[in-house]
């Protein structure tokens, strides 16, 4: 009965649409943090499609070194965590309806700078909140820059964003032409890059939705563990997947309110059947090896074989940031080898032993031709 509810929940809640203007700003991320994510795709043993890079070509010539300094200048700290770039993701997911990337421009003209700039502010700090607030109210603060100005100089950021501390208090000094910045960086985008590749990002996303959706239909619980790599109590209020060709692999998960309404927006990547299913044995094990090669990762395993931990207790354990786990935890989906399951409002990640067995198991097959004894 439990599990008809689940389903039920689950199909009554979730939707697949395409969303213009999320993946035209996803795409300008990819392009600033370039070398961020080929250094992704190489940990994941993945190549990017042929497609993507002639995008990054294409846009990196067509871009002014004008424009290519502002696109650093927005969005160049972090892809995995975000920061001035967060305030357009806000934007964007506070609109529970998918958007074209014209009239989201359009839109976010009419927003006032400070707003945006706030919202940079709290893509920043999102994770160092309490530091930074010193005790004040974040829904105070935030309608005050002059007051967020002081605190963001007194307050360093996690270190994947450190250098974004600077030109956030630029952005906050100089509101107004921060916002002219941004948005003739949108504009200069749109019409020298984006709009000459839209229809086609847009075919080959759809394409993909519909096999997503498939799947999705066909076992709702089992599509979310799997594919989304997520527990699927956390899908409790109206959520729709954007099959995102640019971010290819991963699943970045985004709530936020529409109104008094609290909506999700998924981030899915248009590969991410080519990741979570089925490996070859070799492969396998060469992931497998590289998990262990990288301490921090052995570490994860280490405190989650004791017991499960959520987010912010492994990042103070092992002395990472919440987005560095969030890195690693994505390696060790990857292996199958960590589930994630909510426990009084907060998810926690879980070992796998099952899959670590498995995988000890190929990996002796693989290193030593024979099969592994059996106890």
């Amino acid at each position: 009965m439990m599990e008809d509810n689940m389903k039920d929940t689950l199909l009554s809640n979730i939707k697949f649409a395409y969303n213009e203007a999320l993946e035209f700003i996803v795409s300008m991320g990819m392009i600033a943090c370039e070398e961020q994510l080929l250094k992704a795709a190489e940990d994941y043993k993945l190549e990017m499609d042929p497609q993507a890079l002639s995008y990054h070509k294409d846009a990196r010539a067509r871009l002014s070194p004008h424009s290519y300094r502002e696109l650093q200048f927005f969005f160049q700290y972090n892809f995995f965590h975000k920061a001035l770039d967060f305030a357009f993701y806000e934007s964007i997911c506070t609109c529970p309806e998918p958007q074209t990337a014209e009239a989201w421009i359009n839109r976010l003209e009419k927003s006032p700078a400070e707003k945006v700039v706030a919202e940079m502010v709290y893509g920043v700090y999102y994770d160092k909140l309490d530091e930074l607030l010193e005790g004040n109210d974040w829904e105070i603060v935030k309608k005050d820059t002059r007051l967020m100005a002081e605190l963001v100089a007194r307050t360093k950021p996690q270190l994947d964003v450190i250098e974004a501390q600077g030109p956030l208090l630029e952005c906050l000094a100089y509101p107004e032409e921060t916002k002219l910045r941004y948005m003739q960086l949108l504009n200069q985008f749109y019409k020298d890059v984006f709009s000459l590749w839209k229809e086609e990002l847009r075919r080959e996303s759809e394409q993909a939705s519909q096999r997503y959706e498939g799947l999705f239909l066909a076992n709702p619980e089992r599509f979310i563990r799997d594919f989304n790599k997520n527990e699927p109590a956390v899908y409790d209020v109206p959520t729709t997947f954007h099959v995102s060709f640019f971010s290819q692999v991963g699943n970045h998960v985004l709530f936020f309110y529409a109104g008094s309404s609290r909506i999700a927006w998924v981030i899915f990547g248009i590969f991410n059947d080519h990741v979570f299913g089925p490996a070859a044995d070799r492969e396998k094990t060469e992931l497998f090896l590289k998990a262990f090669s990288d301490k921090r990762r052995l570490d994860f395993l280490l405190l989650l074989r004791n017991r499960p931990h959520y987010g912010q207790e492994i990042a103070s354990a092992l002395g990472i940031t919440p987005a560095a786990v969030t890195y690693h935890a994505n390696f060790l989906f990857f292996l199958d080898l960590i589930e994630l399951k909510r426990t009084d409002h907060r998810l926690y990640y879980h070992l796998r032993m099952d899959k670590l067995r498995e995988l000890l198991a190929v990996t002796t097959k693989v290193m030593l031709d024979e099969e592994p004894p059996i106890f």
